[in-house]
């Protein structure tokens, strides 16, 4: 973990180099530089999580900006190095976070620095994603993503293709209003292709079977689609 006053000056450089690229960009890193500005760096060293959001915030407005330095054969050539989901990450749906009012921005900025979040499912997460690089697909979590877009990971395979996929242990009855929540959530953020994915936690390698539910899916589905499926049986 980087000390947070490193952390607090590179929130003011990427304000003052955001500022004559894009505006918005420098006013949403304000907010995020005005969250933590009197707090302790102690303090602020005990939340792994706040901690963790600002580094890779950090990390994608650097990128961000960089590639808008370049010249457009230039930004091509940069971008063609990246997996088709950073690609989408950084050309959609990263510029249109910070671009757009975020309706849980302040929300879970309170709920991140109360210690109310925690990324419990992490590990899960990251056996999903494994699995799913394993088999040919790409896969990239970000904070932003799950906190504000009701996305616990991105994916596609071999169409290239972007998926916003949710997951939730609960069940389909009890899971109507989550599956309400997180399609009007991707709505707002224009995102065009979700999955919600509801399933039984104790199933014997459950994370192979979600895996392969979201290849087959990341290329089934029409540009434009919201799906839901429950793995349970």
């Amino acid at each position: 973990m980087r000390n947070p006053e490193d952390v607090r000056r590179d929130l003011l450089q990427l304000i003052q180099d955001a500022q004559h690229i894009s505006p918005r960009l420098a006013s949403r890193l304000d907010e995020m530089r005005r969250w933590i500005a009197q707090k302790k760096s102690g303090f602020l060293m005990r939340k792994k999580y706040v901690m963790q959001l600002l580094e890779e915030l950090i990390a994608d407005v650097s990128f961000w900006l960089n590639i808008q330095l370049l010249t457009e054969a230039e930004r091509n050539t940069e971008l063609a190095q990246l997996s088709p989901v950073e690609r989408y990450w950084y050309e959609y749906l990263f510029p249109t976070w910070f671009n757009e009012k975020d309706p849980k921005l302040n929300l879970w900025k309170k709920n991140l620095m109360a210690e109310n979040f925690s990324r419990s499912d992490a590990a899960f997460v990251n056996l999903i994603c494994s699995e799913i690089e394993f088999y040919g697909g790409y896969t990239l979590n970000p904070y932003i993503a799950d906190l504000s877009m009701a996305t616990d990971l991105i994916t596609c395979s071999t169409k290239e293709l972007s998926l916003c996929v949710q997951l939730t242990t609960l069940r389909e009855k009890l899971s109507d209003e989550k599956q309400h929540e997180w399609e009007s959530t991707l709505k707002y953020w224009r995102i065009q292709r979700g999955l919600f994915i509801s399933f039984n936690s104790v199933k014997a390698q459950i994370e192979v079977e979600i895996a392969s539910s979201i290849l087959s899916n990341s290329d089934l589905l029409p540009e434009q689609c919201y799906r839901r499926i429950n793995i349970d049986l």
